[in-house]
């Protein structure tokens, strides 16, 4: 029996004393019923610092006991930082056995309880990762997602990270911040809300040296975002606008071009953007200036400056401003002499929204008085301009944000014409193999509840494809081979190889001829083996995502954009719709998003590793040679990769379709 010196009342020491031996002595039909109480228990220690040392004390006998066998949460080498945050989120039990967990990590990294398979470096790393991922937890004054947490919940989440900041400083994560800032603005991503409030967050919190290096990185992020100008530093945006009124032509072209070198370095445009590029509307060349435009993009623009001032003033506000960099970039890929492209604008923003999908729209921007079909417009601009940030938001719709991605880079015009139809109509048609699939007679596909932290266009689409995607899925699911075979070229378009293989066997649930799986992808998509040629189009295949250990997480769709050598190395360069492509996949499996020739919005690894990652991809048949040319020694390389990680999750048959 535990016997605590805390100054914790009797009575809840006496519950969490009782329910844990009762868990401990419980047979395994009555053990959840028992584990359930324990839970209830230490509900009442999460609300407080000195319950959570309690908990912190007496870690090693939870788990123990058993408070995370059979659970997600019972191996630590599987977690992953990034979830911490929605699973703190959820409430309820889940949110206490969350707590337990980063107590448990805390315990390891302090040396309290050791782990054979975790080290105390390896828990380190996971929880200062974790503070990187969750700084809208440590400081939740900041968002509108944290506000809408139920109190309950929020105190727990507050006590937690109360406690781990004491013992892990936020200072001493200066330089994770700083490249994490980086980073994420490396990926030019459409929703740069999160950057955003991680850049706040320091500006507010943290006291910044200019003798300091990782000081000096984070104040130039604190600069673009509330410094993008000497004058935008010195006054408000409501200040800023009255200067802009009365300011000389002079001062007007030193702002532009102050503004439009910041969004340009750092791909962030704020209000400090709108309000100026507003202010400029109706004259070209201040337009050109304050949107940074290179040369074909101020080509682009004095073909339709008149419609491009239309878009500024209706659409472009300070609740919208992140489309200005969005803008910048569609005219730099002259999308509006596409004339789908520019009469699908024109009527996205002339629409008559269905009332749903307006609601959803406003819920995406909470407290906007904007017209919703003008943020809609705004975000296209975000999504047209940039085809390779688009984001899956906490919704388990890879697919469907990878299929926006590929529209927006390679069918814009279609793009446009779906969000519009669904806009309208709060529907959308597709055809699978000759019959036409409607949205609005399927029940929910893979997402229960939509997240809304999503820009407009995805707010809009996702439902509907989420939908006719699983529908398709359905549909094709009792065949002999994986239903993506059928199912991507149906969704994404003309665009997708005929050519198709996958090493997943659904009926068996076991891997098969990895060998000739592996030996197919180097002999299609290498450069040494087919010739040199690259993909003319994004390729969606299917990964086995792994955890930092390289543990199996689940399947994830990513599109393989192109594949190059770069510094002497084959490269794969992927788009990865889940928000991250730097997820670690392994101890030395890590995706870089810049310093190895990545574009914005890619990340890459080495051939070797995406192959020891791929269980399904689609190939051109004339791409197709003697499988033998591919070196032995690099297939081995990838099957170790692949059986030491993912694959000790499955049975592996041979050649012959026997299990091995």
């Amino acid at each position: 029996m535990i016997r605590s010196s805390n100054p914790l009342p009797k009575g809840v020491v006496n519950k969490y004393n009782e329910t844990l031996e009762n868990f401990r002595d419980a047979t395994p039909l009555l053990s959840e019923n028992h584990k359930k109480k324990l839970l209830s228990s230490l509900d009442l220690l999460t609300d407080s610092k000195v319950g959570i040392q309690f908990l912190y004390d007496h870690i090693q006998e939870l788990t123990e006991a058993g408070i995370f066998r059979d659970t997600m949460w019972d191996d630590p080498a599987r977690l992953v930082p990034a979830l911490v945050g929605g699973t703190l989120k959820a409430g309820d039990q889940t949110t206490i056995v969350e707590v337990i967990s980063e107590l448990r990590m805390l315990a390891i990294m302090n040396g309290s309880i050791t782990h054979k398979k975790f080290s105390a470096g390896k828990a380190r790393l996971y929880l200062e990762e974790t503070l990187v991922s969750n700084l809208d937890l440590i400081f939740p004054s900041g968002s509108e997602e944290t506000r809408s947490i139920d109190e309950n919940t929020l105190k727990k989440i507050r006590v937690l990270f109360d406690f781990l900041t004491d013992q892990i400083s936020v200072s001493r994560i200066k330089g994770k911040l700083a490249k994490e800032i980086e980073l994420i603005c490396a990926q030019r991503p459409v929703v740069t809300d999160r950057v955003l409030e991680i850049i706040k967050t320091v500006k507010n919190e943290i006291e910044l040296s200019s003798e300091n290096g990782d000081d000096r990185r984070l104040d130039y992020y604190v600069n673009a975002v509330y410094t993008p100008s000497k004058k935008a530093g010195e006054l408000d945006p409501d200040d800023y606008k009255k200067f802009l009124d009365q300011a000389k032509r002079k001062e007007i072209i030193n702002e532009c071009e102050d503004l439009a070198e910041t969004m340009h370095d750092t791909g962030l445009s704020v209000e400090y953007h709108a309000i100026l590029l507003r202010h400029v509307a109706r004259e070209v060349g201040l337009i050109k200036m304050a949107l940074g435009l290179d040369n074909v993009g101020k080509a682009e623009l004095d073909k339709h400056k008149k419609f491009v001032s239309e878009l500024i003033l209706k659409v472009i506000h300070p609740e919208t401003a992140r489309s200005c960099f969005g803008l910048a970039k569609l005219l730099e890929r002259s999308l509006l002499s596409h004339q789908p492209v520019k009469n699908g604008l024109q009527r996205i923003m002339g629409l008559s929204l269905n009332s749903v999908v307006a609601a959803n729209i406003r819920k995406s921007r909470q407290n906007s008085t904007l017209d919703p079909k003008h943020i809609l417009t705004a975000d296209c601009l975000g999504i047209l301009g940039q085809p390779l940030g688009v984001g899956q938001g906490w919704n388990p719709t890879c697919q469907s944000a990878r299929g926006i991605s590929l529209w927006s880079s390679h069918a814009p015009g279609k793009l446009l014409r779906m969000v519009e139809s669904a806009a309208k109509s709060n529907s959308l048609w597709m055809r699978f193999e000759g019959n036409v699939i409607k949205s609005e007679e399927l029940i929910l596909g893979l997402v229960k509840e939509l997240d809304y932290n999503l820009d407009a266009v995805s707010v809009v689409l996702v439902p509907h494809l989420d939908k006719i995607y699983n529908e398709m899925m359905r549909r094709a699911s009792n065949r002999a081979d994986d239903p993506h075979k059928w199912v991507n070229p149906a969704m994404y378009g003309h665009w997708i190889p005929t050519g198709f293989i996958s090493t997943y066997d659904y009926l068996t649930n076991s891997i098969k001829d990895y060998e000739k799986f592996i030996r197919t992808f180097y002999i299609t998509h290498h450069p040494e083996y087919n010739g040199g040629n690259d993909l003319a189009y994004p390729n969606p295949v299917g990964i086995f995502l792994t955890s930092s250990t390289g543990k199996l997480i689940g399947f994830h769709a990513v599109s393989i954009l192109r594949v190059r050598k770069v510094k002497g190395q084959v490269r794969v360069y992927i788009l990865n719709p889940n928000n991250e492509g730097r997820q670690r996949w392994q101890d030395n499996m890590r995706p870089t998003v810049a310093g190895n020739g990545e574009r914005a919005g890619e990340s890459s690894l080495p051939f070797y590793q995406f192959a020891s990652r791929l269980y399904a991809f689609h190939f051109n048949q004339s791409d197709l040679d003697d499988l033998r040319k591919v070196d032995s020694d690099e297939i081995e390389k990838v099957t170790e990769l692949a059986k030491t990680s993912w694959g000790e999750s499955y049975r592996w048959m041979d050649p012959a379709g026997f299990l091995v």
